[in-house]
């Protein structure tokens, strides 16, 4: 796959893994801040905002 997925916080690169699917989330391995993956082709992502 080689998608890579840039955080939206810290710009860290985030490699996607080949089981990656839409509604898969990602979590930084840097900052923890979680992403949503919302399309694969073309690669779409959001960031998760935790709700208080």
């Amino acid at each position: 796959m080689n998608e890579k997925v840039i955080c939206p916080d810290c710009q860290t690169e985030i490699e996607l893994i080949e089981a990656t699917m839409v509604g898969d989330i990602i979590e930084c391995p840097e900052c923890g801040t979680e992403v949503e993956i919302l399309s694969l082709n073309p690669l779409k992502y959001r960031e998760l905002i935790e709700e208080k």
